[in-house]
């Protein structure tokens, strides 16, 4: 049994990252999803990470195969299934070894109300700080729209990536270019000059600019060639960024570089989407485009707007902090309400770090995505909830006796289960038509609700059957006056369009310690509770007892 349902992009984002993680469900500890690196991290417990698995089973694995540093590997075990069942929503678990790997984990919070355990092998946070270093700068969202040519080149003088324009330059093909060492693809007499101007920037940050002469096909050229270093996240030199303009045509592209600039400016405003900059410091935005305006409702008073429109101080700091070590945040959901909003709106928000006129900067790309959460909800509800009554349908209430059945074990609590046939309910859908029978059912919901309004849960489980789950209540005394209470409420007369309809009820329920008892075994024996009171003559309650069933009490009775 799945034991909740995660959203298709949600499991789709999960598949893409680089870390193991598992989502479970935060209040019945048991395993909604686990992406596949977690799945190949753990191979030999392939069992223990299904869907509806309780987490217990897997740090029963962890216990019994991995090496825990405190040397007590049950102790850990413990440790862990005590600080992700805890209040805090975050939490650094027990590191462990297994199969000569080094993994640290934590709980952190996840999608829909889920809980996250985010499993990493060490060194695997700086390996995937520097590939996102060397592919995710924003510059690479410009290089290849530049007419200038421009190139990224490593420590190792590979080129990592170049334009068609530094490519031409060369007289190259662009496929040969990018992945070569810069002195396989240039002229001997440029590699040189270049190598001596970037020598002192691969050792300490600088940049450096001068115009350099060279010969190339045996034709004498003379260029302006600038290049600066380039750093990593993790603030280490990791190559250079240059580029090469032949001096001739300069002031031609110069121009084309400013329509360049107008041309991205005017894709920029006329995008279906958010897009903004903000100062990494101060937090305020240096540009944004209409759309970006439109989705935060920004005043135009003239005021400058901050991040804070979409980051609380609080969450801020740690923003940006999880944005250097990833290179990159993308797609973080953020609900906000704007004065100027009648109603909160659900935005999708994307962050990454660039160099924006001269300083560090935050690029923004945002999306309303009200409609889909307004739409993912409404199935929820349609999946939970009995569309004509509005109570909780069969899936939702097993799911509650599930929960609950979990969430007790082991205490002292009584509880109950109510299971309510209507009587004469088929009279009044062969006489009066389906049009009254759904209405006597949507009358008997708002009535259950209104005299059962301390239940646990109240549900129709099909046709004119109902039931409800009490905990901690009463006992066998005070449950029998509840449901001679509801008898009594639902044999008050119902009229429906000046007709009488002649409904009452038959309850069957038990009474049982909560803490050391099987739900489904009590949803059965009050059925056979309620199958009694209707033979009893209806429009009556019957509590189960063992007597009713002696051939499968026979032990209790001799």
């Amino acid at each position: 049994m799945r034991v909740l349902s995660i959203a298709p992009d949600i499991v789709a984002t999960a598949a893409l990252s680089r870390d193991g993680i598992i989502f479970i469900g935060s209040s019945d500890l048991k395993i909604a999803h686990a992406n596949l690196v977690a799945v190949n991290l753990f191979n030999a417990s392939k069992s223990a990470l299904r869907d509806g698995t309780e987490i217990k089973q897997f740090l029963a694995f962890l216990a019994k195969n991995a090496e825990f540093s405190s040397g007590d590997s049950v102790g850990a075990a413990r440790e862990a299934l005590s600080l992700i069942s805890g209040k805090d929503a975050k939490a650094d678990l027990p590191a462990f070894q297994m199969n000569g790997r080094k993994v640290t984990w934590r709980k952190a919070e996840g999608p829909e109300g889920v809980t996250a355990l985010v499993f990493r092998e060490a060194g695997k946070a700086e390996e995937l700080a520097k590939a996102l270093a060397d592919h995710k700068l924003f510059i690479q969202h410009l290089i290849d729209v530049l007419p200038i040519p421009v190139y990224l080149k490593n420590l190792d003088g590979v080129i990592n990536r170049c334009n068609d324009a530094f490519a031409e330059l060369l007289g190259q093909d662009p496929k040969k270019v990018i992945g070569g060492k810069f002195a396989d693809v240039a002229p001997a007499p440029l590699v040189s000059r270049i190598f001596d101007y970037e020598a002192p920037l691969l050792k300490s940050e600088g940049n450096v600019r001068h115009e350099i002469d060279f010969e190339m096909d045996g034709v004498e050229k003379s260029a302006l060639f600038a290049a600066a270093s380039l750093k990593g996240p993790s603030g280490a030199i990791a190559g250079t960024i240059g580029s090469l303009i032949d001096v001739t045509s300069l002031k031609q592209a110069q121009a084309e570089v400013a329509a360049a600039a107008q041309r991205l400016t005017g894709l920029l405003e006329k995008a279906p989407i958010g897009v903004g900059i903000s100062n990494r410091d101060g937090g305020e935005f240096q540009f944004y485009n209409k759309m970006f305006e439109t989705l935060l409702s920004l005043d135009s008073d003239g005021t400058v707007p901050t991040d804070t429109v979409l980051l609380s101080e609080r969450y801020r700091e740690k923003s940006l902090q999880d944005m250097d070590m990833l290179g990159e945040l993308q797609d973080v959901e953020l609900r906000i309400r704007r004065p100027a909003d009648s109603d909160a709106r659900w935005l999708k928000a994307s962050m990454e770090p660039l160099t924006f006129e001269g300083q560090e900067s935050v690029l923004w790309w945002i999306s309303d995505i009200t409609k889909q959460k307004l739409a993912a909800r409404e199935l929820q509800n349609k999946a939970n909830n009995d569309e004509l009554t509005g109570l909780a349908n069969r899936a939702r209430y097993m799911q509650k006796l599930s929960q609950c059945e979990t969430v007790l074990r082991g205490t002292d609590t009584p509880a109950s289960i109510f299971l309510l046939d209507l009587d004469g309910f088929k009279t009044v859908n062969d006489t009066l038509g389906h049009g009254a029978g759904d209405w006597v059912l949507v009358e008997t919901a708002k009535r259950l609700k209104r005299v059962a309004r301390r239940a646990e849960e109240v549900a129709r489980l099909g046709g004119d059957e109902f039931t409800l789950f009490f905990i901690n209540k009463g006992d066998e005394k005070e449950m029998a006056a509840l449901a001679d209470d509801i008898i009594a409420e639902i044999s008050k007369p119902y009229m429906w369009e000046g007709n009488r309809c002649d409904i009452g009820a038959s309850i069957g329920f038990t009474v049982f310690d909560a803490g050391y008892c099987d739900v489904t075994e009590q949803l059965r024996r009050a059925d056979k509770a309620m199958y009694e009171a209707k033979e009893a003559g209806k429009g009556r309650a019957c509590l189960y007892r063992p007597e009713l069933e002696p051939d499968l009490h026979r032990d209790d009775t001799v």
